[in-house]
């Protein structure tokens, strides 16, 4: 009896590692679109200084050339910080994914010693149970020896 409780114990296990691994998943997921968010807002930020450099060029021809140039190298400089906090905001996602794909590679490594070892639990129950029924032939058979030989006496 104890041996299948402890069946079901590393059964309830290993469902517990499948729903970490779908919560890990999820995570991943999540903290992807986070790390996405400012990303996204640094690109409109690009773009809207794109079409403000776009309308300065345009409005060139009205104004004198030392403001314009002033503008662009303004412009130039937030393109090249946004450039910059893109990458690291990058390399830091790809961090973040890395961290969780060993995580999710050892819950699996996990799950798969949970497995091998409901295996061997199994084979030792299927063990323990052919030697109780080997046990029983043994008592049924020397019952029946014991009867026969006190039926010689009578």
């Amino acid at each position: 009896m104890a041996k299948e409780t402890e069946l079901e114990v590393i059964k309830k296990n290993i469902k517990s590692k499948d729903a970490e691994k779908a919560t890990i998943s999820a995570k991943v997921e999540e903290e992807v679109g986070e790390e996405l968010a400012p990303l996204k807002s640094q690109l409109q930020t690009i773009q809207n200084a794109l079409n403000q450099l776009s309308s300065s060029g345009q409005q060139s021809s009205m104004s004198s050339g030392g403001q314009n140039q002033q503008q662009s190298n303004e412009l130039l400089s937030q393109m090249q910080q946004f450039s910059s906090q893109a990458q690291q905001q990058q390399q830091k996602t790809f961090q973040q994914l890395q961290q969780t794909i060993h995580q999710a590679s050892q819950m699996l490594s996990n799950v798969e010693q949970s497995l091998q070892s409901v295996n061997m639990l199994n084979q030792i129950s299927q063990q323990i149970n052919q030697s109780q029924q080997q046990l029983q032939n043994q008592q049924q058979n020397q019952s029946q020896q014991n009867q026969s030989g006190s039926n010689l006496y009578q």
